[in-house]
């Protein structure tokens, strides 16, 4: 009987380190896939350029899966994409003129990148990415 007992709560203990391990996989899957669609989109930014960095429906159109949630007259805004290799993936990228609390800096964008997925507590998550491109002359 002590034989069982003692068997009965080291395979309890195994097959929790199991669980938590196939949970840390999951959650470790996921964040490569948020980081690589954020770095995706940095890589986006990065090549059209500060003049690129617009919020417009001819830069981030819908038919590559992008759609504009808040556009201003001066090209900043909120732009939604969605990030279909990850559950309830969605993300967002905010382009903004820089503003350091002194004021802003019409040769300097400060872009956000972030990227949020469901999958429940253990494996649901978000990651953010900030950046800023300098318009040279």
């Amino acid at each position: 009987m002590a034989v069982v007992f003692i068997l009965a709560v080291g395979l309890t203990s195994v097959s929790a380190l199991f669980i938590a391990g196939l949970v840390s996989g999951r959650k470790a899957e996921r964040l490569s896939s948020a980081t690589n669609a954020v770095q995706q989109q940095v890589e986006r930014l990065k090549s059209a350029g500060f003049s690129g960095c617009i919020v417009d429906p001819d830069v981030f159109q819908s038919g590559e899966g992008y759609s504009i949630i808040t556009q201003n007259a001066d090209g900043t805004g909120r732009i939604g994409f969605a990030v279909p290799e990850l559950p309830g993936g969605q993300g967002t990228i905010d382009i903004a003129f820089y503003n350091d609390g002194t004021g802003y800096y019409p040769n300097l964008k400060d872009m956000t990148i972030t990227v949020a997925w469901t999958g429940g507590k253990p494996t649901g998550g978000t990651t953010v990415f900030q950046t800023l491109i300098a318009n040279r002359p």
